[in-house]
Formats: C-alpha cells, sequence, structure tokens
C-alpha cells in the first residue's frame, strides 16, 4: 500500500471520516457524463422508470448504458482505497445518478446504507459500506453541495441533528472529483438554490455479504457486459446474474 494510499485510508476510517479526490476524470468526461444524465434522465421519465421525490430524481442502470460510467465505477485510485478498507472482494452494491433541480431541499441527515438500515448503535468495525460522491460539475456554496460532519463515523451512531449543525462542513470541489466517505459518517445535502440541475453519481461499495442496495440488473445490458475486464465484473455480481431481466425495486435513500 502506497504512503498516498494509507493517509487516505487512515482519514476515513479514524480522521475525519471521507476525503477528496480531485481530477479523477476531466472536465470534458464529467461535462459530457453530466449531460448524458439529463438525456438518460428525460427519457426514463417519458418511460416513467425515472424515481423522483420532489424536485430530487434517481437514475438507475448506468453502467450498462455508456463507458465512461463503467470507467468511474472502477477508478483505479478509488478502488485502492476500497481494497484497503473493505478487502479485495468488495461488490458495488449500487451505482446511481443523483439530480437536483433548482429548489431541490436537502434530504436529511443520515448515515448510508446498510447502516440506516440496522437499529443503532452500529458496529464500526468491519467497515460495511463506502460512499463515492462523483461531482459531474463544479459543487458551489449555492447549487447544493454536501454537508459532512468529521469524526462521526467514529460515535457509530444516529445523526443528531443539534451536534451536525455545530460541526458539519459544506464540501465544495471541482468537477471530476469525487468524495470517498465512511458509511457511518454523518451527511447531507444541501438546497439547490441555483438555476439549474445539479448532478452527482453515486457509489455504493461493500463486503460482498452485504445486501446490495440496489438492484444491479436494471436496464442489463449484455452485451455491455461482453468484453468487460474481470474486475468490473466481479463488482456487479456478474456470475451470479439470473437470466430474466428484472424490473426495478430501488430505495431512494442513499
Amino acid at each position: 500500500m502506497s504512503k498516498e494510499i494509507a493517509e487516505m485510508t487512515n482519514e476515513i476510517l479514524d480522521g475525519q471520516g471521507y476525503v477528496m479526490l480531485s481530477d479523477l476524470i476531466t472536465t470534458k468526461e464529467a461535462t459530457e457524463a453530466r449531460q448524458l444524465v439529463l438525456d438518460l434522465a428525460e427519457q426514463d421519465r417519458k418511460e416513467d422508470k425515472l424515481i423522483v421525490q420532489e424536485k430530487k430524481e434517481r437514475l438507475y442502470g448506468l453502467i450498462y448504458k455508456a463507458d465512461i460510467f463503467a470507467k468511474m465505477a472502477q477508478n483505479e485510485s478509488l478502488l485502492s482505497i476500497v481494497d484497503a478498507i473493505i478487502g479485495k472482494d468488495a461488490i458495488l452494491g449500487g451505482f446511481s445518478a443523483h439530480i437536483l433541480h433548482p429548489g431541490a431541499k436537502s434530504m436529511g441527515i443520515h448515515v448510508d446504507y446498510p447502516y440506516w438500515a440496522m437499529p443503532a448503535p452500529f458496529p464500526k468495525y468491519p467497515v460495511l459500506e463506502l460512499q463515492v460522491i462523483w461531482l459531474m460539475e463544479d459543487f458551489t456554496a449555492n447549487n447544493g453541495a454536501p454537508f459532512f460532519a468529521a469524526g462521526t463515523q467514529n460515535w457509530a451512531s444516529q445523526p443528531n441533528k443539534w451536534q451536525f449543525k455545530a460541526i458539519a462542513k459544506r464540501i465544495t470541489g471541482k468537477a471530476g472529483s469525487a468524495i470517498i466517505s465512511h458509511g457511518l459518517c454523518w451527511h447531507d445535502t444541501s438546497d439547490n438554490n441555483s438555476d439549474r440541475p445539479r448532478v452527482s453519481l453515486l457509489g455504493n461499495y461493500t463486503p460482498q455479504y452485504i445486501h446490495p442496495l440496489e438492484n444491479n440488473l436494471f436496464d442489463y445490458q449484455p452485451e455491455a457486459m461482453e468484453n468487460a475486464p474481470p474486475r468490473l465484473k466481479k463488482l456487479l455480481r456478474h456470475n451470479l446474474m439470473p437470466k430474466s431481466k428484472p424490473t426495478h425495486g430501488m430505495r431512494f435513500m442513499h
């Protein structure tokens, strides 16, 4: 393990609970992927496949729809941290786009799945989830950038809104970057007070014994996996996939 990976791993486990990795993809790639998400969302909206909650939307099945999404899900820098914390048998329990339209309000303070599906107090070890928030555009003070409460992963408890307000900080950054965080670190989106949708991609990495957050067969396209690298197939549990094409049954919360 490199010194840099070791330092980021320690920061996630015992420090502030999250790190920002800059320039994982180019600004051009992020811009193109953002527009693709909006185009796909428009198509799914017409087909009544889009998950909508007020002015927030969630889009699934991305990995089967464009190479850029598969590239992001198996980014080597991110997987180095996932491997160091969860292990090389980690799976991708979820990978979706999150669209905050203008006027969207915060989601609410939370920990990530599977912790929010469990009774507190939560086990701090083994780590049951790492979340990756991909910035498809610059995250700013007025377009819904997330708040994180540093160190709260060490408390392994349900979020407390008063404690959260006292210590949480808004995390801004440049398009093409990603935030990787401990699933126990309290966080929330902020309001999108800008005049355009704010788009992020959310990756949920867990040990393989955790029931996945999302149905990874939603919009499954066999041809997209035919020449996929072994690591991506493993992340998606491709060798366990049934042949039938399922309907979605996603959870909106992340």
